[in-house]
């Protein structure tokens, strides 16, 4: 006798316009990309938040306390900027991804998400010190003035590539140095301007690619506001001067063939600067950038 077949629940439907529920491995993707650590932006911001330390060479309780403050700061601005951009994003083919990752979050949870990092970052460094506190407290304000209306520095022209520098560069480099005992230095601080000058030129170019979906919505970036080719020109002299006061610091501080060596391997990212693609550039271009930082972050624990 035939068995008798087996029933089977219908499947529930889904409402009309409504999305399947993300899996955990969909939010830790989306999550990944919203606060920009693929490799080897990771590497980058570890190497932006701790390298000032490694020139008053002392690491301690205090100063990890300090790197993890600044680690943590400067990624909150990357889902703040992925929220803030999601226009401008949204028109340029490279960046749709960083929509994408919005979307699947949720655009309240990224903004609650931002909130929280910058919070439990000033937390953190306010138990360093009333100055690390400070310091990540300007890094927050500089966040929400390029991101955010009605000041929005990303299209108020070079306001906003120095805005970036200062708050992702200078400032973590002066918060690690002052943690670990540092004393205000004049070469000290021409190496800590140099490499923040190399960070705004930096942003100059890997805003040329972002030139299309930025002058779609009207933000009046650099390369949207005076062309590519003056841009470029002025990231280039800025490099030069970059370059300058990191070997002028180097030189006066540990000698000739230290601020040799730093100046050549900074100089490295020049390489990058033509790649056609933003994807390109920020991918080779940020992995030679780590690999300078790595070295000049090196260059007082080995002179």
């Amino acid at each position: 006798m035939p068995a008798a077949p087996q029933l089977r629940a219908p499947a529930p439907r889904r409402r009309h316009g409504t999305a399947a529920r993300p899996r955990d491995g969909d939010h830790v993707s989306a999550l990944i990309r919203v606060h920009r650590l693929e490799h080897p932006f990771g590497l980058h911001y570890l190497c932006c938040a701790t390298w000032g330390a490694c020139y008053a060479v002392r690491f301690d309780l205090v100063v990890f306390f300090a790197i993890a403050a600044n680690f943590l700061v400067i990624v909150s601005g990357n889902p703040l900027n992925a929220l803030a951009d999601v226009r401008n994003d949204a028109a340029t083919r490279e960046k749709r991804h960083l929509v994408a990752a919005v979307n699947e979050i949720g655009r309240h949870r990224v903004a609650a998400l931002t909130a929280a990092e910058m919070v439990i970052a000033l937390a953190v460094a306010t138990i360093v010190s009333w100055k690390a506190a400070t310091g990540v407290a300007l890094i927050i304000l500089l966040y929400l003035a390029y991101n955010l209306e009605p000041l929005r520095l990303k299209r108020r022209g070079y306001a906003g590539p120095v805005a970036l520098s200062i708050a992702a560069g200078l400032l973590p480099s002066v918060i690690a140095y002052s943690a670990a005992g540092g004393q205000p230095e004049p070469a000290i601080w021409l190496v800590f301007v140099g490499v923040c000058a190399l960070g705004t030129a930096r942003a100059l170019w890997w805003a040329v690619p972002d030139r299309v979906g930025d002058a779609a919505v009207g933000s009046l970036t650099p390369v949207v506001l005076h062309g590519k080719q003056h841009a470029l020109s002025v990231a280039a002299r800025i490099t030069v001067v970059g370059l300058l006061l990191l070997g002028g610091g180097l030189w006066l501080r540990y000698g000739p063939w230290w601020a040799l060596l730093g100046v050549s391997v900074s100089a490295t990212f020049l390489l990058a600067r033509e790649l056609p693609t933003s994807k390109m550039m920020l991918r080779y271009g940020m992995t030679l950038v780590v690999c300078a930082t790595a070295v000049v972050a090196s260059i007082p624990l080995l002179a």
